[in-house]
């Protein structure tokens, strides 16, 4: 095993709580720019490429849960430095609960940005039979990296976002810049459904009804209400909210998946006061 060279970032004070950052499935460490800024007094704070991902794209994995864990602990000890606390994004969430549940990690609170507490099988439209399709990636054969320009300057949204070159700093990363002109990711197909398959089969109740720190579950929400399309999610991150007293859920409504990108502000606030 080894460490990639520039493979994680650090930023905030050497001498505050250790914060692991993990960003979700082909994402990568710029995830968490914006989010950081915020926090940067009062943490110390590891961004980490996971396996497949971002610098890490050639690193040798077979993306079993175990593998992740054994990779975040080597690089805590080439580090020389233990995590305290560990806050994860959609499928980085899952890791996360998988890290803080390991024996060997020292985790003290544990935070899950919407992921790592549904199970991907109760989704309605999702089955067996068709999950693989619902979760592939998009296909970039023949596509150009200037392409890319184009999402950008159609989405209002991001254009009025005041993290708008974050943002775009956070996407383009998900592309290998060295294949220009092509528009290469660096996850390619097959790991991303190798890890797909993991998602798949994840146990969230397994995990979090034993675990024993203290868990906040940030759950996003694009509606200005939780709508019954949701209503399997609501229910069963109250089911988890029943089962362990140690678990808390906040819904952050009026926002999309990536809340770490499209309100840093309001997370940074309740991660800061659930790590306090």
């Amino acid at each position: 095993m080894s460490i990639t060279e520039n493979s994680y970032i650090q930023s905030g004070n050497p001498h505050k709580p250790q914060l692991l950052l993990i960003h979700g499935l082909a994402s990568n460490k710029f995830t968490w720019d914006v989010l950081s800024q915020f926090l940067i007094d009062d943490y110390h704070m590891t961004a980490i490429d996971l396996p497949g991902h971002g610098m890490n794209s050639n690193l040798k994995t077979d993306f079993s849960y175990m593998e992740i864990v054994d990779y975040i602990l080597y690089l805590e000890s080439q580090l020389n430095i233990k995590f305290d606390y560990v806050a994860g994004h959609s499928y980085g969430a899952s890791v996360a609960t998988k890290f803080a549940s390991d024996s060997r990690s020292k985790i003290k609170k544990l935070a899950l940005l919407d992921g790592g507490m549904v199970p991907m099988k109760l989704i309605p439209e999702m089955n067996v039979d068709n999950y693989k399709i619902k979760l592939s990636p998009p296909d970039f054969t023949n596509r150009k990296f200037d392409s890319i320009s184009d999402f950008f300057d159609k989405n209002l949204a991001l254009k009025s976002n005041p993290f708008s070159n974050q943002i775009k700093n956070a996407i383009l990363s998900n592309f290998d810049h060295t294949k220009k002109p092509n528009l290469v990711p660096f996850l390619n197909r097959s790991n991303h459904l190798k890890i797909v398959d993991y998602l798949w089969n994840y146990d969230p109740e397994n995990l979090l009804s034993e675990i024993n720190i203290p868990v906040l579950g940030l759950m996003a929400c694009k509606f200005d209400s939780l709508i019954d399309s949701i209503s399997y999610r609501c229910d069963y991150t109250n089911y988890l909210e029943s089962i362990n007293s140690l678990i808390q859920i906040n819904w952050i409504l009026n926002t999309p998946h990536d809340l770490q990108l499209y309100a840093p502000k309001l997370v940074s606030r309740k991660l800061s006061n659930h790590f306090t």
